[in-house]
């Protein structure tokens, strides 16, 4: 990795989580707010969150210590961070990354990005030159606004007919190695729900040794 290379959202899908570290923003005497996260992952190197103003940025970059803002204040540096939503997931795998996309219907921008690990998700979002990590975290009323979007790696249309039937694969590491993923599992990873009077018809996975 090149540091300040421009990352991706598809670079991180099946990167483990090492550890993250922190920079907080310190002035007055407001409370600190979050300027920077790295996730320090696996075979990938630290990868740098920030906002430049709105939505989120990737890039390669390693951490760096203290320093002083002049009359903005400071800003502290914490590595291995204990205190943010995103440690819970330390040793895990990302195995769907979702873009969050903002419209209240006069702005709309690409906010964010959702990271699904096996042991649940976690929200990096750009508000306002806030950076904003949130797990169960409702954010009031800017959640009417954000809206999750799945990128989609291939389309095959299988049925020309009424009603048309298509394929579509996404770039998800399901972390098995037999493929076979479960239903609640791709409903969570694709941030989806079944409706109250859903009709499910499922077929028993097929054993490749029969």
């Amino acid at each position: 990795m090149i540091d300040d290379e421009e990352l991706f959202a598809a670079d991180l899908i099946g990167r483990r989580l090492l550890k993250a570290t922190t920079a907080w923003h310190h002035y007055a005497d407001d409370d600190p707010s979050l300027v920077y996260l790295w996730l320090h992952l696996e075979g990938l190197g630290p990868v740098l969150f920030r906002t430049p103003s709105t939505g989120v940025s990737l890039r390669a970059d390693q951490p760096h210590g203290p320093y002083s803002m002049e009359e903005y204040g400071s800003v502290s540096v914490i590595d291995d961070s204990p205190d943010v939503p995103v440690t819970q997931f330390v040793g895990q795998t990302i195995r769907s990354v979702r873009q969050i996309d903002y419209n209240d219907g006069r702005v709309s921008f690409t906010a964010g990005l959702t990271l699904q690990f096996p042991g649940g998700s976690v929200r990096l979002i750009g508000l306002v030159d806030d950076l904003l990590i949130a797990h169960d975290q409702h954010l009031g009323a800017v959640e009417a606004h954000l809206h999750e979007d799945v990128t989609l790696a291939r389309v095959v249309q299988t049925s020309g007919g009424c009603p048309s039937q298509w394929d579509v694969w996404t770039s998800w590491d399901v972390g098995t190695n037999g493929g076979w993923l479960e239903l609640t599992d791709f409903l969570a990873m694709a941030g989806l729900e079944l409706a109250p009077e859903a009709e499910l018809h499922t077929t028993p996975p097929i054993d490749p040794k029969a």
